[in-house]
């Protein structure tokens, strides 16, 4: 911790020259102010009547005042951290501090924090309990819990009660304020009641009035354990390192002085936290445990207090306190007579005796931290205004982020309208293909690709030959642009001129010789077309599904912030959807039915011109194969070809090789091609214009259809009845996450108004 909390530290540090020893004798940083190791109460008198303790008085009260609005959730803020094991005698040190008598057994005071704040100011003595609890993180606040007490022994069982609260949330809070210590141990029993909380970081706060007391305020933190349930231990020691983790934070360890320093865990996860040992203040405990014959551990102790073992040395050094012994605390042993008891042990006890007095003695510890304190906090102010105005600037952009509140004077009818407008206005979008993100139309060009090119792959697989193996894969199927992209659809078994052949003998009746039945026609394109219903239904399916998913979903964004209304919403998006889906089946089912025997087409022209070209192609085919079968033309082929088209062009007749073959007489099976090339005609024919039919009737019938019309089904179904007014109101209900969201950001900003306002205006 080289920054900021280390300057703050260290202003007195170039007088210390070892860790508990100036080199004029005082006590190194936090100590330092004292002039004179002989200090004693008159002095800490003089001090309490000082501008100096008013200052000091002032910071403790600003960041008290800071705590109780839930300010360190929120910024960093500098306090006093006690950290130690059970049995450590922290609780005692905390009775010695406050005064107060604090829980001891082993339930309740060890499974919260406890934050104490002692204050001056006051010209009797009193006290205060509260808590402060914290919701998913946030610092709730400080709630009063307590009356005023008046007298110290009231504390006790107060302080069992606030933590009996806090450990039990599902119990209202008043339910123990009038609880007998028995009655709060039964309640607190985990064992019979499982909502009852084993630990919580929900934090029990004392505020002391002492006249006689020191300007201090620190956080007692739960004892570090081994004999307890695994969850237990791991939660204690998590809720210790976080809370040592801040810079900001100063770290009192308690050290009985019989422990070895190196096995101690506390001391461990303070060195952690703080490897420099910058912000760590060791406080040895119970020095009157270590009987004579205990001279290594004497030595060691005394080499500590002095600097010398270096693996120990803090910057801030160590403290020494003898506290009542269990005997004394039973006796009811008074505060001044326990004071006048640890200064006469440190007088004559080796080796305390020896060592700086300021360094020794619970009376010196408050003094030199409570100062410390004042430090730090004077130190951080700057940081802390800067972080609650950076703070409350940024939970002022999240308030402006959310939608408007509705209230119950709002317009429901006007905020309703709204949504369906922007809702309708962002679907004409999308469909339309408007939108800044086009993805719903690419979407729909690819599945009508895929549709063009199903229906496209049940095209006849002519193959002009007697037998199939004589040249398999003759017409394959090409596709280019978009649909080049797609998966390459199954081809059409193949359909040779011996299967042509058999349809027609199967098809003839009492026709004249020379004619062909147009049945076999018919029959070759009824075995093309009986694929197309399955994939229009494929494509329309997919069309419809990828609406309804956008809908739901742009129905979502819009309307999420009433989850009431969207919930009312979606089925009469669904039920028009559905309407619009019915209108556009029946278009379809129209234009299937046209798609039927007598076949024909009023594209004559077109017709005749491709006939012409795909018989010439069967016959090239054909009459290739045929001639290359005999080896005596060994001339190429394709030579011959070029000479028959050259000879042909000097007589002024123009052809092209494929035209070339339509000239040649196959008269073994002239009807069998012929059959071919008007039935491959026709499904070209056809495929051309039902490929593009289809999906311009979806995205007409369908997706047109159902935006276009949305609007007028919404406002007519929400609008246009005779309780729409009280309706709607109910229906104008605000998503609970927003709700919650807005909630959390109001009282965070009423927090921060008023930490900075606190900041802003204090002056010392």
């Amino acid at each position: 911790m080289s920054g900021r909390l280390g300057s703050w530290l260290g202003r007195n540090g170039s007088r210390a020259k070892t860790n508990g020893v100036n080199s004029d004798g005082g006590a190194s940083d936090a100590g330092s102010r004292s002039s004179s190791s002989e200090r004693g109460p008159a002095d800490e008198a003089t001090l309490g009547d000082s501008e100096y303790a008013r200052k000091r008085r002032e910071l403790l009260k600003l960041a008290r005042s800071l705590e109780d609005v839930g300010a360190r959730s929120v910024i960093d803020m500098p306090r006093i951290v006690v950290i130690g094991a059970q049995s450590t005698g922290k609780s005692s040190l905390v009775e010695a501090v406050t005064g107060i008598n604090v829980p001891r057994d082993s339930g309740t005071c060890t499974r919260c924090p406890m934050e104490c704040t002692i204050l001056t100011s006051g010209s009797t003595w009193s006290c205060q309990v509260s808590v402060r609890r914290f919701v998913n993180g946030e610092d709730q606040g400080t709630t009063s819990f307590s009356p005023q007490l008046l007298y110290r022994q009231d504390v006790e069982l107060w302080i069992r009660r606030a933590q009996a609260a806090i450990l039990c949330p599902h119990i209202p809070a008043e339910n123990f304020r009038n609880r007998s210590r028995e009655e709060l141990k039964e309640l607190t029993d985990a064992t019979k009641d499982a909502a009852v909380l084993k630990f919580t970081r929900d934090v029990v706060v004392i505020d002391i009035e002492d006249p006689k007391g020191a300007d201090l305020s620190f956080v007692d933190l739960p004892g570090l354990v081994q004999n307890e349930e695994a969850d237990i231990v791991a939660l204690v020691e998590t809720l210790v390192k976080d809370y040592i983790q801040p810079e900001s934070t100063v770290i009192l360890v308690t050290l009985p002085a019989t422990d070895d320093l190196e096995n101690h865990k506390a001391m461990r996860f303070a060195k952690e936290a703080d490897p420099a040992g910058e912000r760590t203040i060791g406080v040895v405990t119970k020095p009157d445990a270590l009987d004579e014959g205990a001279t290594g551990k004497r030595d060691n102790w005394c080499n500590i207090f002095e600097g010398k073992v270096s693996q120990h040395h803090l910057q801030k050094g160590y403290y020494c306190v003898r506290l009542p012994s269990d005997k004394e605390r039973l006796d009811n042993v008074s505060r001044r007579r326990a004071q006048e008891k640890e200064r006469m042990f440190f007088s004559e006890t080796a080796p305390w005796r020896n060592l700086d007095k300021n360094r020794l003695g619970v009376s010196n510890l408050v003094r030199d931290i409570s100062a410390l304190l004042m430090v730090i906090i004077q130190g951080a102010l700057p940081k802390m205004r800067e972080a609650a105005a950076e703070h409350l600037a940024n939970c002022i952009l999240e308030v402006g982020k959310l939608p408007p509140l509705m209230t119950e004077d709002s317009d429901a009818t006007a905020e309703v309208v709204r949504c369906i407008f922007q809702f309708c206005d962002t679907m004409s979008k999308v469909v339309h293909g408007a939108a800044e993100d086009r993805s719903f139309v690419h979407a729909c060009r690819r599945t009508f690709l895929a549709f063009e090119a199903a229906i496209r792959a049940t095209a006849p697989n002519f193959q002009p030959f007697e037998q199939v193996e004589a040249w398999s894969g003759f017409i394959s199927l090409t596709m280019d642009g978009d649909a080049a992209r797609l998966p390459p659809p199954v081809q059409a078994p193949p359909i040779t001129l011996t299967n042509v052949r058999q349809i027609i003998e199967e098809t003839t009746g009492w026709e004249l010789p020379g004619n062909v039945p147009y049945e076999a026609k018919e029959r070759l394109i009824k075995d093309f077309m009986m694929h197309w219903p399955a994939a229009v239904e494929h494509c329309f399916n997919t069309v419809l599904q990828e609406l309804r998913s956008r809908m739901l979903e742009e129905a979502e964004n819009h309307f999420k912030r009433f989850p009431p209304l969207a919930k009312h919403v979606k089925p009469l998006l669904l039920a028009h959807l559905a309407h619009s889906e019915a209108h556009s089946r029946h278009i379809l089912r129209i234009s299937m039915e046209r798609e039927v025997a007598p076949y024909g087409t009023q594209n004559v022209r077109q017709f005749r011109q491709q006939r012409s070209r795909w018989l010439a192609r069967y016959k090239a085919v054909a009459t290739t194969r045929n001639a290359r079968q005999h080896p005596e033309y060994a001339e190429p082929w394709y030579t011959r070809e070029q000479k028959a088209v050259s000879a042909l062009a000097a007589l002024g007749i123009h052809l092209s090789r494929n035209e070339l073959y339509g000239l040649v007489p196959l008269a073994k099976y002239e009807d069998e091609l012929i059959v071919m090339a008007d039935v491959r005609t026709y499904f070209e024919i056809t495929l051309d214009r039902f490929s593009d039919d289809v999906p311009e009737e979806i995205k007409a019938n369908l997706l047109l259809r159902f935006v276009d019309s949305v609007q007028d089904h919404l406002v007519d179904k929400l609008l246009r009845t005779a309780d729409a007014a009280e309706r709607l109101q109910k229906l104008v209900e605000e998503d609970p996450e927003i709700k919650r969201k807005r909630a959390m950001l109001r009282d965070r900003r009423k927090r921060l108004v008023e930490i900075k306002a606190r900041l802003d205006k204090f002056i010392l």
